[in-house]
């Protein structure tokens, strides 16, 4: 009885010190979310296009080197990789501080902070992602929406803090940022090894990288889910990163001013809605149908991208904000959720980074895209272009894969 209670509170502190590491990532994902298109747009005044290019440069690290830190992840103490993430994460906002108060920031200044910090979630994400698993023990839908919880809920407070860059500076809000990645070490410093599962492997990377794919490839469930994850990636983070910060400034005429106040307002819209998805299906547990819930709330996200076209008040954009991110916390957590129990278990580091990829893939290139569609067709009509394309891609699905019929008898 005694070595039980033992157990549980060991597997509850292991649990903190995993979602406290994983709160601190996201708190300076959060500030870098609305502090990066601020610097873009209002302090450089870029150009649509070179706005979608600099957006693109924080993902494409992903594209490239995502299914390798996947790789590293399953044949690798995934505590090892989260200390060495946290710790090197801490450099390059306190060099963008320094570069700030001198005065010497430039556009390629900024590109190469994005390629850096992109290249560090690469291989943090599939490390946190496959440890979870162990960590939670059982329960795995629970698990994976507490994770997404704390997740959206650190970028919530990130965002919060990053509406304060008019009261306390910009180079302020990024040497904060480097503190909170370093509590983020110190968390997973005391977490117990994470030695991996599996084996070491005498095949080379890209052996092994291609071994994760055919696994993934060879689910048609975790195929489908990592098809619509691209998708998403493309169509709608392209959207949100781009179209957005360019409404806010050429739109709604914000002041560099009003710009971090606003753009912090629109993500907590959405980050808050995610939240109130995830404490939704927290409070309805085990969901059979995750496929059929999955395409719903990307649905809904098609026609909340289509209602973009028409000029609206702020209040009312940030009401269909949050909606959309009410849709996106519930696609998220049924999508990681489905790819968590589909893996198996020597391979679900590696699969689990082919499931971010297909996110973290399609973002950049969206990003890329929704500049020039901005530059061309201006923004009300630009939205239109992917809100079109989703609902062929939804149809395409619905009647070639098993997203629709899929069930999920446990977990």
């Amino acid at each position: 009885m005694r070595q039980d209670a033992e157990a549980v509170a060991a597997r509850q502190l292991r649990l903190r010190l995993y979602l406290g590491g994983q709160a601190s990532w996201f708190i300076c994902l959060g500030i870098q979310f609305v502090i990066f298109p601020f610097l873009v747009t209002q302090v450089l005044h870029e150009p649509a296009a070179r706005v979608g290019i600099a957006q693109m440069s924080l993902m494409i690290p992903s594209l490239l080197f995502m299914l390798l830190g996947g790789t590293v992840a399953d044949h690798g103490d995934a505590r090892r990789i989260l200390i060495r993430v946290h710790l090197f994460a801490t450099v390059p906002p306190l060099v963008l501080a320094a570069v700030f108060l001198t005065d010497n920031l430039t556009y390629t200044s900024l590109i190469v902070y994005a390629l850096v910090m992109g290249t560090l979630g690469a291989f943090a994400i599939p490390a946190r992602d496959s440890a979870l698993t162990r960590v939670a023990g059982t329960n795995i839908q629970q698990a994976v929406t507490m994770a997404m919880g704390v997740q959206m809920g650190s970028q919530l407070v990130g965002m919060l803090f990053a509406a304060l860059a008019s009261i306390t500076g910009t180079p302020a809000l990024l040497i904060f940022q480097a503190i909170v990645m370093l509590a983020g070490f110190w968390a997973s410093a005391r977490l117990e090894p994470l030695p991996p599962t599996n084996t070491a492997s005498a095949a080379n990377r890209f052996v092994q990288i291609a071994d994760g794919i055919r696994s993934a490839a060879a689910t048609p469930i975790v195929a489908t889910v990592i098809a619509l994850n691209f998708a998403v990636g493309l169509f709608y983070v392209g959207s949100f990163l781009v179209v957005l910060p360019l409404m806010l400034r050429d739109v709604y005429q914000s002041t560099p001013a009003e710009f971090t106040r606003d753009f912090a307002v629109i993500n907590i819209c959405f980050w808050g809605g995610t939240i109130i998805a995830n404490l939704a299906l927290f409070r309805v547990g085990h969901i059979r149908h995750r496929g059929r819930v999955m395409m719903a709330s990307l649905t809904s996200g098609l026609i909340i991208l289509a209602l973009f076209h028409f000029h609206m008040p702020f209040w009312l954009l940030c009401l269909l904000i949050l909606w959309w991110g009410i849709g996106a916390g519930t696609t998220m957590t049924m999508g990681r959720t489905i790819v968590q129990v589909a893996a198996s278990e020597s391979h679900r580091a590696r699969v689990l980074a082919a499931y971010q990829l297909g996110f973290s893939g399609g973002a950049p290139l969206g990003s890329l895209m929704m500049g020039i569609l901005v530059g061309w067709l201006g923004i009300f009509d630009a939205v239109l272009v992917p809100a079109t394309i989703m609902i062929g891609i939804l149809a395409l699905l619905y009647f070639v894969t098993p997203i629709w019929t899929y069930r999920a008898e446990s977990q």
